[in-house]
């Protein structure tokens, strides 16, 4: 396990295709990033961006037919995930790294109760009998809110909020040092939400857990992330602390996003939105891939590789226009 000041986690230059229908589509093109031990990382953009991409590469589930990782490395702990054999990252999914996916109904198994789905992962990853690892998964359900007397229902007698509850359960039961969550509230009302998102954070910090937060939620990054990564088209365009991406958002499309909430404070009518459509990634535009949406271009930024600028100590920024 990494120390605190160590890195758990380092993507470094990682870039990822499909091919689709004879295209190729440019889904991760150059990304890199760090995490430590406990921090929590949120990857924000919008829908198509890469981010759940970034998510499934890094547990390695990419769809092996349609997906190439063209370069890159993942260390986990200064192993590399990439040049690891699938035999070997069955005993890190799981253990070492865990998945919380967007849909929680997909990700059950409707024909198996929750508990002894929790409690198979448990069995999988851990030298324990089956009263041992039955045990676990009542341990799991309380902690995550849930009566041990449900143990033996199926996912359909649980509303959303529960069953994401489970889903969660299942993904910490082996406390993995590294949680992936990918939009985790996005199908539950904004209690149900608030709920999840602080159980979250206690189980993070209870068992000392680094996460990959994906979502489009520009306050539930305010709440629960430490770094913030802004992603478009495949690209990080801006990252930084938190507090430098909310307090000093630099590139257009940051402003963009904390421009298109609403206000209460100004009074404005109408919202703000950013101009246009995300690229197509079968064809992304050359230079800068915002250059089409953005209301500061330049000529410049219509060709040639973007820099990556560091703005102050950790701050960086790909844009020609700052």
């Amino acid at each position: 396990m990494a120390a605190k000041d160590e890195k758990l986690l380092a993507v470094e230059d990682l870039v990822v295709e499909y091919t689709s229908g004879g295209s190729v589509i440019h889904a991760v093109n150059g990304v890199s990033f760090d995490l430590r031990q406990g921090e929590t990382i949120g990857l924000v953009g919008e829908t198509g961006a890469g981010k759940t991409t970034i998510a499934k590469t890094i547990m390695r589930i990419l769809p092996a037919e349609q997906a190439t990782v063209k370069n890159g490395r993942i260390l986990l702990n200064g192993e590399n995930l990439l040049e690891k054999k699938e035999a070997e990252m069955l005993d890190v999914r799981g253990k070492q790294i865990s998945m919380i996916f967007q849909d929680p109904m997909t990700a059950l198994n409707p024909v198996m109760s929750v508990g002894s789905q929790i409690a198979e992962v448990i069995a999988l990853h851990s030298e324990v009998t089956k009263k041992e690892a039955e045990e676990r998964a009542l341990e799991m359900l309380r902690m995550v809110g849930i009566t041990e007397e449900r143990y033996d229902e199926f996912p359909f007698q649980f509303s959303g909020g529960m069953k994401q509850r489970i889903v969660i359960a299942i993904a910490l039961a082996c406390n993995p040092m590294l949680l992936l969550a990918d939009e985790p509230t996005t199908a539950l009302d904004v209690t149900i939400q608030a709920q999840v998102l602080e159980m979250i954070n206690d189980l993070k910090a209870k068992l000392n857990t680094s996460l990959v937060l994906i979502t489009h939620d520009l306050g539930v990054v305010a709440e629960m992330c430490d770094k913030v990564a802004v992603v478009y088209a495949g690209r990080i365009v801006e990252m930084g602390s938190k507090e430098d991406i909310f307090d000093h958002p630099s590139h257009p499309y940051t402003k963009g996003l904390f421009h298109s909430l609403p206000s209460f404070v100004l009074g404005e009518k109408r919202l703000h939105v950013i101009e246009g459509m995300p690229p197509d990634p079968s064809n992304l535009p050359e230079g800068c891939s915002f250059h089409p949406r953005c209301p500061y271009v330049t000529e410049a930024c219509r060709s040639g590789e973007v820099p990556n600028k560091e703005l102050t100590p950790s701050h960086y920024c790909r844009c020609r226009c700052i």
